[in-house]
C-alpha cells in the first residue's frame, strides 16, 4: 500500500532562499507592500531574476534559476490573462516551495 506523499523536507538554509525568492517575485508584483510601489521598483525586482545574485540564491534553494524564472514567467501570464487574480497569485508565490 501507497503512502502519502510527503515533499522532502527542506533545511533551513534552503527556506531562507526561498523566502528570498519568493519576496522578489511579490516584489516583481507589488503585492507585498501597504503603499503602492513604483513601476520602476517592480521592474527592478523583476530584472533581479536575470542576476547571478538570483542565480546564487536559487542554487541555495535547491533549484535552477531557469526554473524560478519559467515559474515567475507562468504566473505573469495567469496573472496578466486575467485567470488568477491577486490574491491567487499571492498564494501562488507563498506554495512556491511545493514547487521547487
Amino acid at each position: 500500500m501507497k503512502g502519502i506523499y510527503e515533499p522532502p523536507t527542506k533545511s533551513p538554509e534552503e527556506k531562507l532562499a526561498i523566502a528570498k525568492i519568493q519576496v522578489m517575485m511579490e516584489d516583481t508584483f507589488g503585492i507585498l507592500s501597504s503603499m503602492p510601489t513604483s513601476r520602476a521598483f517592480r521592474d527592478q525586482a523583476k530584472n533581479w531574476f536575470d542576476t547571478s545574485d538570483c542565480a546564487m540564491w536559487c542554487d541555495m534553494a535547491g533549484t535552477t534559476q531557469d526554473r524560478v524564472k519559467k515559474l515567475l514567467d507562468v504566473l505573469t501570464e495567469r496573472y496578466n490573462n486575467g485567470s488568477i487574480d491577486k490574491n491567487q497569485l499571492r498564494l501562488g508565490i507563498r506554495r512556491l516551495e511545493l514547487k521547487i
